[in-house]
């Protein structure tokens, strides 16, 4: 179809850089394949006997990466229909149980996948907007990271900032990778998983003390005196201090559980089916014990806001 109306069509530069093809296009060749600069190069990964925290060590690189032991415990899963900015698919409220595992400290970064990258640049690669295998997404061999064209950074930095513009099958892939090359088991959160480590013990709309509506600054009150985002500020990235782009993970305060970004910056993947009434098919009064979510769907959840996002987006209860 483009390739017959040269004359009628024109794809954006930008919106060609992140994924098009394009015969005259070049690819990213360089992306992933500098290694970061350090005196130490892991040989191992980290060895772990017990359940606490720990700093990760990509073998064959000097990259490493920190993951927080998150306790297990029972948290009401959804907002209350008195929560300001809720959307339906929020509820109905479930009590849930999430046995204890390990997250991320900060989201996944440039350093880490580029690494992914450059140690599978050999692989073939296939097509990463299609999985190759059943329905739970089972394959025979890991692919390698597909050459992305252009800067997958938007011209915004890798090192520690967050890894942006992939698939969830990329996603996946980088997790299949992970654990292979450490001995351990990574994989992306469930959605009860990741509002139970986002909420870190707490009810409310946030971790931390705010109201959604005085934040906004569409409501009344804020637009007549100024909304003060100074606690916001300080634990989320958010459209009123990220200027424009993603940014790394410094001076921004931890949640409870000692979590960092969990809010904003990027939106992030989870193992989940998305369906606008997955709660429904939770048992009512009765905790439901490690959900997966739906049987089946056609997208997967994604949760917490991003660098574009106002507070209403923001509540560790939003999900799309």
């Amino acid at each position: 179809y483009y390739s017959q109306r040269p004359d009628e069509l024109r794809c954006i530069n930008c919106h060609l850089h992140v994924g098009h093809y394009d015969e005259s296009g070049s690819t990213g060749q360089a992306f992933g394949l500098v290694a970061k600069e350090s005196t130490e190069i892991f040989t191992e990964a980290a060895t772990v006997e017990r359940f606490e925290s720990f700093t990760e060590q990509i073998p064959d690189s000097s990259v490493s990466f920190d993951m927080v032991a998150v306790p297990g415990g029972e948290f009401t899963l959804g907002s209350p229909e008195s929560e300001p900015y809720r959307d339906e698919t929020e509820g109905p409220t479930r009590k849930v149980k999430i046995s204890p595992f390990w997250m991320g400290k900060i989201e996944v970064s440039w350093d880490e996948y580029g690494t992914f990258y450059r140690q599978t640049a050999s692989e073939g690669r296939t097509d990463t907007r299609r999985s190759t295998g059943g329905a739970d997404g089972d394959v025979d061999a890991i692919t390698g990271a597909t050459p992305p064209y252009g800067n997958p950074d938007q011209g915004w930095g890798k090192g520690d900032r967050p890894a942006i513009t992939m698939t969830y099958l990329a996603a996946t892939q980088y997790t299949r990778w992970l654990s292979e090359v450490t001995g351990k088991r990574y994989r992306l959160p469930t959605e009860a998983e990741w509002e139970y480590a986002a909420r870190g013990g707490t009810e409310t709309p946030y971790f931390f003390e705010g109201d959604p509506r005085q934040l906004s600054p569409g409501w009344l009150r804020s637009r007549i005196l100024g909304s003060n985002t100074e606690t916001l500020d300080t634990h989320v990235i958010h459209e009123g201090n990220s200027g424009g782009r993603t940014q790394p993970p410094t001076d921004l305060t931890p949640n409870p559980f000692g979590l960092v970004n969990m809010l904003g910056n990027v939106r992030e993947f989870c193992l989940d089916w998305y369906a606008p009434d997955a709660y429904e098919a939770y048992p009512e009064g009765v905790p439901v014990t490690d959900p997966v979510g739906p049987a089946s769907g056609t997208e997967h959840v994604i949760r917490g806001g991003s660098f574009r996002s106002r507070p209403g987006d923001l509540r560790v209860a939003a999900r799309d």
